[in-house]
């Protein structure tokens, strides 16, 4: 889980539906200098991240979550109480700002409003959350980020730690035909029939064509075998055979989950090193610098080195009781 500033968390993510938690009795999981964590705030969380995960969380994973969401709570606590110490306000004009963007983001008032009751949430409560947000990013901002400087050697050497980051990868415009084991078929007839099938490739017959013959994938008929573009790791499955192979060329059988595999590359791109010169395409289709992002990296990598050793400092100082093993 990446690590985050739970406030924040919770603003950010007010609208986004969550079934309602059942009632527990409340507890308390720890005292940050005589300051609470509950369970009941622990739950306003971790409910909603656990429903947003489903089963798709292996157990080990969640209970990893549980941990780190704890964490980030017991931080959250020493960030809120370390900006009251140093007398950080957030303004009137300042909070009636990020309100009533909150309010446009989600569509208007009367959706707002809606959202807040379904959240079991007033107005007011929200504009707390709001308040210890704002007030947690600015100390964050004045104690952490104020003063970081990001030198030429600093993002050369990001670069050179993620140079693979940096690079196009080669892409390959591949074909297949896949026959089928079990289900009363011997994997051994299976070899031998696919086997059979690239000696009439080689003879001459159109890859396509025996596509259609032989493949026993539902789409066989139609694509003709036609996989489309892939690059590495798309198809873990067929390994690095499609990279290995020539425009043209048939591959030996590969062995597939389930059957076995004749491949043909159509196409073939040869990767790209970038250089910090060059630009790229982003995920949102704009085009940035690769130097621009290795500063980011090494911004960000600055940041929390920097981070890590304030938060330290503040537990250091602090008195933390947890008195709940799991999180110990």
């Amino acid at each position: 889980m990446k690590k985050l500033f739970l406030i924040s968390v919770i603003v950010l993510g007010l609208f986004q539906p969550v079934l309602a938690a059942p009632e527990v009795v409340d507890k308390v999981l720890a005292v940050i200098n005589e300051e609470m964590l509950s369970l009941s705030e622990f739950n306003a969380v971790f409910v909603k991240f656990a429903l947003r995960a489903g089963t798709s969380v292996p157990p080990e994973e969640l209970k990893k979550a549980r941990k780190e969401i704890f964490n980030q709570l017991l931080e959250n606590k020493l960030l809120l109480q370390e900006a009251r110490n140093r007398n950080i306000e957030v303004g009137k004009r300042e909070m009636e700002s990020a309100i009533e963007n909150a309010k446009k983001s989600i569509g208007g008032a009367e959706i707002f409003a809606e959202q807040l009751k379904k959240e079991g949430l007033t107005e007011a409560a929200y504009r707390d959350m709001v308040k210890e947000s704002m007030m947690a990013q600015r100390l964050i901002a004045e104690a952490v980020r104020r003063d970081i400087k990001i030198e030429v050697k600093d993002y050369q050497d990001v670069y050179e730690k993620n140079i693979g980051k940096f690079r196009e990868e080669d892409k390959v415009v591949l074909s297949y035909i896949f026959i089928k084991y079990g289900a009363g078929i011997a994997e051994a007839d299976a070899l031998v029939k696919t086997e059979s099938i690239i000696k009439e490739l080689n003879a001459g017959l159109a890859f396509e064509a025996a596509a259609k013959k032989y493949s026993e994938t539902a789409t066989a008929k139609e694509d003709g075998g036609a996989l489309g573009t892939i690059k590495p790791g798309d198809m873990p499955a067929l390994g690095v055979e499609p990279f290995r192979l020539k425009v043209g060329e048939i591959s030996a059988p590969v062995k597939l989950p389930g059957g076995y595999g004749i491949l043909k590359v159509t196409n073939k791109t040869a990767g790209k090193q970038y250089s910090l010169a060059d630009e790229i395409t982003d995920k949102d289709g704009q085009k940035i610098s690769v130097r621009e992002i290795a500063q980011r990296m090494a911004m960000e990598e600055k940041f929390k080195a920097k981070y890590e050793n304030f938060i330290k400092k503040i537990k250091e100082k602090s008195v933390i009781n947890i008195k709940v093993d799991e999180f110990k």
